[in-house]
């Protein structure tokens, strides 16, 4: 195990019934798996009770294992105590020496089998409209997504009908709007799917598919991991308004070396305000932190929650190390191939601001050109800091291009987002 404790497992044979402390939401998990083989190969060795296995067993309501003495270790069967397939494995992990709840333990299954159910009706859906063609008129009118969008929420999947909100933008947005819904429809196909099948897939795979169908682990279990301690530079920032909530993201980029790899480290903090409550930036942009950050899971490890601080925000005199635009989009790549439904990746280049004609512009060096997304509004200041010569720039990959954030110009950050 990564942890930077052993996690406590134990197995009642007489159930069978699992207990993990892992954050696995597979039932069993591999650590439960892994103690049945060892107890199938006679190598699990008669021994005391291990108390919190004690406490699990004394919480089944007085069903002991009858496969075992009293005195002698069940070891450990484990699980943490979900069950359940597809998304219903997303609870949260048991905390070891809590009471069974038996009134959360019902609303975590009745939310499994609602999220399950707006999968698959998602899924149907999604069929359903690549039958009749995307020139379908019912496409064009507004209530056709925020029906499905509603019944999404009903289903308490929140992050996949924000995607379908966002899909139902792009209609007619240009002539070839035809290509991005059919892209990002088949997104929501693969998300769905994979919602369906999550106990068939890798752990850390399935977390990405809980997270971004709307079930995220708590922020106390998340801190409760093993941390990245290093020093963190405040590199950009970016809100998007979705619907009355507005989303902001806070990249740090470690700063304390690659240790060979040539890539940064990234970590990604999310915020969000409500209509009338505006966010409020935590971490300044260009600001140095010491401090322990620890991950959500998730196939790619991006975001995070800072956790101990080990000293006082800083204003920094470091730059983010920048990259080429191909080892970047190459790193974005690979993020992307993770998970397939990623919509924004970090970048950091040294890239000079290139027109392309008809109002488009690109960001360049010699080892390629990425297009600056549509509408960004600071692109006059963008080419007044670049003058024509390379500008290290942090921003957001995405299937337009790249959004700039920061740059960096005479070893101070310029916030452009």
């Amino acid at each position: 195990a990564t942890s930077a404790e052993p996690y406590e497992v134990a197995v009642d044979l007489g159930g069978p019934a699992f207990r993990c402390s892992c954050p696995s939401r597979k039932v069993p998990c591999k650590h439960a798996l892994g103690l049945l083989l060892m107890h199938a190969e006679l190598r699990v060795a008669p021994a005391t009770r291990l108390l919190f296995a004690n406490e699990w067993m004394h919480r089944r309501d007085g069903h002991p294992s009858t496969h075992e003495p009293a005195e002698s270790p069940d070891p450990q069967v484990g699980g943490d105590e979900n069950v359940g397939a597809g998304p219903a494995a997303s609870g949260r992990p048991a905390r070891l020496g809590g009471a069974p709840d038996p009134q959360r333990e019902k609303r975590r299954l009745e939310r499994a089998d609602r999220m399950r159910a707006g999968a698959l009706e998602l899924d149907r859906w999604l069929a359903d409209r690549v039958r009749t063609g995307l020139a379908a008129t019912e496409l064009a009118q507004p209530d056709t997504w925020q029906r499905l969008a509603a019944r999404l929420v009903d289903a308490q999947c929140g992050a996949l009908a924000n995607r379908v909100k966002r899909v139902a933008t792009l209609v007619g947005r240009h002539a070839r709007w035809h290509d991005d819904v059919l892209e990002e429809m088949a997104v929501l196909h693969a998300l769905a799917r994979a919602a369906l099948h999550t106990s068939t897939l890798p752990d850390d795979l399935a977390d990405g598919v809980h997270a971004a169908t709307g079930l995220t682990a708590a922020r106390d279990d998340v801190l409760a991991g093993v941390p990245t301690t290093a020093r963190w530079l405040v590199a950009g920032e970016s809100r998007v308004r979705e619907a009355t909530i507005t989303v902001q993201r806070t990249w740090l980029c470690a700063i304390d070396g690659d240790g060979g790899s040539g890539r940064h480290t990234w970590a990604m903090l999310l915020a969000f305000g409500a209509f009338g409550r505006e966010v409020d930036s935590e971490h300044q942009v260009g600001t140095e932190l010491h401090a322990d950050v620890h991950w959500y899971p998730g196939a790619v490890a991006l975001r995070a929650v800072v956790g101990r601080l080990h000293s006082a925000a800083v204003a920094s005199a470091v730059m983010p190390r920048p990259s080429s635009l191909l080892d970047a989009i190459t790193a974005a790549g690979w993020a992307i191939a993770g998970e397939p439904w990623l919509e924004r990746y970090p970048v950091c280049v040294d890239a000079v601001p290139t027109p392309v004609g008809t109002g488009r512009w690109m960001l360049a060096d010699d080892t390629g050109a990425v297009p600056i997304v549509p509408g960004f509004w600071r692109l006059a200041e963008l080419v007044s800091l670049s003058r024509g010569s390379p500008l290290t720039i942090v921003g957001e990959h995405s299937s337009e291009g790249i959004l700039p954030l920061t740059a960096w110009s005479n070893g101070y950050p310029v916030v452009l987002a």
